[in-house]
């Protein structure tokens, strides 16, 4: 049986992951991927002028998780009174209230499971101090591990229509948490007993959205499912089973051994659950199973899919299957009271650990993450972009392969696939007529009602050039360090006619 609550747990563990979401937010305030500033400049836009797109001229769909950016817009509107349009504090703010939900879930998962909450507590250091999903704040990943924690806690409670509703919410942080959904509905009985209902609120609460970017956005799900698939830059031995030690291991690998360690020690928690399974069948216990099975189940689609190696693909099975670990591991030891303490503190100082090794190498907030590939740091970023604005006015211009920061912090029209749907047309073309007949039949209905203009002649031109040589002159151009790489590249803008 469930030991009884302490009633002060359901208070301090929200405010723990608050400090904790905190201190996340902070030690990345200003060195936060590129691809992080592609989902603030819509959701900047969304709170600034009710606009769906990068930038505020062009309508696009290449935002993967809709959800993040509606909290990102009302981040935005509650920090403008006070620091006007900051993208960092706005994502800050939300940062840390999901990092408060998150732990309140995990609390309520150890309650069931009749543990104490100091493997919830320890389980949230564990997970948000991975280098993987340090890496890639600002973009949904921590939006998804609270999305499936919530799912996790719904499940082992039993409550079908809540179930539902928070699965439709984490189908709009991002859609393949869809594996998720499935595994932790089979899983519970009582969710399974009334599915209907599940289901029902499921739709009601995703439905109305997919409904309303098919037909206004021409595309029901993201365009990032086209660009990411049918993206083949980093090699045939570079794809995402095999991206972790060919891609980024040689560059940090502590940082991804790290990152790794605590999915290898969930994999062999769930493997002792599912054997205790025969004899005790808790909901706890079957919950952990399904987070666990589906964390696996992720990376093993991923895999088939062969999508490129980008960091926050792993942030969900690093995630679940480190909270398996460590709340697995409480589970397994219940009932053997006197190692408990023992364990959470060598879990404690685990996540510790794990907490320093990205900070201890770089000063404090960090100029990039641990686990990065950009061609230009943040800084550099910021910096370019602000030029480019001065430069072109309001003028188009053609970006170079990275997007984000450049859009964000040039106030420009800058363009490429992720915020022109008609430079995107051709790549749309070529992934439908490419596919089986069963996902080419999906594309085009999903397609449907998309009617993208012509490609507009862009004045401006943004190329990089290898420093190795001497870059062709332009109107101007950047020489930059694109940080843990450690390799320099010359950013110059050309005019088009030129």
């Amino acid at each position: 049986m469930p030991a009884p609550p302490r009633p002060s747990s359901r208070v301090v563990l929200p405010l723990f992951g608050a400090l904790v979401g905190a201190l996340l937010s902070w030690t990345t305030s200003r060195g936060l991927i590129d691809d992080t500033y592609i989902t603030l400049a819509y959701a900047r836009n969304l709170a600034e002028h009710f606009h769906w797109g990068m930038t505020p001229g062009i309508t696009s769909n290449a935002a993967t998780s809709p959800l993040n950016v509606g909290l990102l817009a009302l981040g935005f509107l509650v920090v403008g009174p006070f620091a006007g349009p900051d993208g960092e504090l706005a994502l800050g703010v939300v940062t840390t209230v999901l990092a408060a939900v998150a732990a309140a879930c995990a609390g309520h998962v150890t309650r069931r499971a009749g543990v104490s909450s100091w493997w919830a507590a320890a389980a949230v250091v564990v997970v948000l101090a991975n280098p993987l999903l340090v890496s890639a704040v600002g973009l949904e990943v921590v939006l998804v591990f609270t999305a499936v924690l919530a799912l996790l806690a719904a499940s082992v409670a039993g409550r079908p229509a809540l179930y539902g509703v928070v699965a439709g919410l984490a189908l709009l942080s991002r859609l393949d948490t869809v594996v998720f959904v499935v595994l932790l509905a089979l899983v519970s009985g009582p969710v399974l007993r009334r599915l209907h209902v599940a289901i029902a609120t499921c739709c009601a609460v995703a439905l109305p959205w997919f409904a309303v970017s098919w037909w206004f956005l021409g595309s029901a799900i993201p365009d990032t499912f086209v660009i990411k698939t049918n993206q083949k830059n980093f090699g045939p031995d570079r794809t995402y089973l095999q991206g972790l030690w060919t891609h980024y291991w040689p560059n940090t690998p502590v940082a991804v051994g790290v990152g790794v360690a605590g999915a290898v020690l969930g994999v062999v928690v769930l493997l002792l659950l599912l054997v205790g399974l025969v004899r005790r069948r808790d909901a706890a216990r079957r919950g952990l199973v399904g987070l666990g099975l589906g964390g696996a189940a992720y990376f093993g689609v991923y895999s088939v899919l062969g999508v490129p190696p980008y960091q926050w693909y792993y942030v969900p099975p690093a995630a679940t299957l480190s909270f398996v670990a460590v709340v697995g591991l409480g589970l397994l030891l219940r009932d053997r009271a006197r190692r408990v303490v023992p364990v959470v503190t060598a879990l404690a100082a685990v996540g510790g650990l794990a907490a320093s090794v990205p900070a201890s190498a770089l000063p404090l907030p960090w100029a990039y993450p641990p686990v990065f590939g950009n061609f230009a740091t943040p800084a550099e970023y910021r910096a370019i972009g602000a030029d480019v604005g001065r430069i072109v006015g309001d003028q188009r211009v053609t970006a170079p392969g990275e997007i984000g920061l450049l859009a964000y912090s040039c106030d420009c029209e800058i363009v490429d696939q992720f915020s022109d749907p008609a430079v995107l047309e051709p790549l749309v073309e070529a992934r439908t007529e490419e596919a089986d007949p069963v996902l080419r039949q999906l594309l085009r209905w999903n397609y449907a009602r998309r009617a993208p203009g012509p490609v507009q002649p862009d004045p401006w031109v943004l190329r990089w050039r290898s420093a190795a040589v001497k870059p062709p002159q332009g109107v101007e151009q950047w020489t930059t360090t694109a940080g843990t790489w450690r390799t320099k590249d010359v950013l110059v803008l050309f005019r088009a006619d030129g």
